[in-house]
Parts: C-alpha cells; structure tokens; sequence
C-alpha cells in the first residue's frame, strides 16, 4: 500500500473517530440536540480524548495497540451513529466534513513543521508512546519541562502502518474542526438571511 494512501486512509480514520468520541460526549452531556455539529463534536471528542491520554499515561504507554484500539472504538461509535441517526443534517455534516477536510489535507502534504518539533514535540510525543509515567524528564532538556495537551493528543495518533507520521495531526484537525464551526456559522447565517428575504 502506498505511504499516500496510508496517510489519507489514516487521517479520516483518526477525524471520524474524534467524531464518534465527541457524540458520545453530546449525549451524555448535551442531551437536548435535534443537530449535530461536527466542528463542535470534534472538539468535544478532542477535549475527551486529552483527558483521556493524560489519565491513562499514568499507566500505559500509548503503544500503537493500545491507540488503535481506543481510535476504532471511536470509529466504530461513529459507523454506528450514521446508521441508525435520525438527526436532520448528519448528511449535510458528512458533506460538509469531507469538502474541508480534504482542502486541508493538502496542508499536511506541503506545511512545514514548527521550529521547534525535532527540539521537543516529536521527542516528548514520542516518549509518551513508549512509556508510561514520565516523571524528570525535564533534565533532558528545556523543552521538556513543559508539557503540552497537543502532545498528549498526539501521541494517540501512533497506530499501525503510518506509526510516527502522524504526530502533527493534533493541530491539523482542531484547525478543521474549528473551521467546520465556522462555516456552519456563515451558512446559518445566510439561511437566516435567505428566510428574511423570502418574506
């Protein structure tokens, strides 16, 4: 299979099970929602799934077993939503999803890394994936004596066949989910306008 292929196959396993995570978060906690917003969810999955990370690497190292499996449950509580919801825009969601998705994914074939990611962030993600409970690693260096939520969340994307290669998602998808809000925004707005106009 192609490192392309694999890229592309792995970047909307990782958003779409963000997405199952963040409807679990909206029934749970939000549950009066005839719509579902999948900027919103994302977030919500992402916030999740940091809490998640920080919590369970006090006890495991996020090997790519252990994030495969807690990103296929996400997938699969996803797969489950789209087939028996009954929520009045999931497809316009999916659709809508997919469009900026895709327009950001070229983002991920051309952007540069930032500065300091060979320093301390790919070190640090890659630390949490093959140890539980850091604890001095600040001596390292100075990069590590701060920690990241990014890093936490990132660290969750090691999983089979793209291993390492995706340990700078994290930003990608809030950035997609963020503008998924946005546009969701616009497109209320001008409906809202387009009913005005229509009376």
């Amino acid at each position: 299979m192609s490192n392309f292929l694999i890229l592309i196959l792995s970047y909307f396993f990782i958003s779409l099970s963000i997405i199952g995570y963040g409807i679990g978060v909206q029934k749970i906690f939000i549950k009066k929602n005839d719509e579902y917003n999948f900027g919103y969810l994302g977030l919500f999955g992402i916030f999740f799934l940091i809490i998640y990370s920080y919590i369970s690497n006090a006890f495991i190292p996020h090997s790519k077993l252990h994030n495969f499996i807690i990103l296929f449950f996400g997938f699969l509580f996803f797969i489950t939503n789209l087939l028996i919801s009954k929520k009045t825009n999931f497809k316009k969601q999916i659709l809508l999803f997919f469009i900026t998705s895709i327009i950001l994914f070229i983002s991920v074939l051309i952007y540069k890394n930032h500065d300091d990611f060979s320093y301390y962030h790919f070190p640090y993600t890659y630390l949490l994936t093959q140890n539980d409970l850091l604890i001095g690693i600040g001596n390292f260096g100075h990069g590590f004596r701060t920690h990241s939520s990014i890093f936490y969340l990132n660290s969750l994307f090691y999983i089979p066949f793209s291993s390492y290669y995706l340990f700078n998602f994290g930003a990608l998808l809030i950035l997609c989910y963020s503008n998924l809000i946005l546009i969701n925004k616009i497109f209320t707005k001008f409906a809202g306008i387009k009913i005005l106009l229509d009376h």
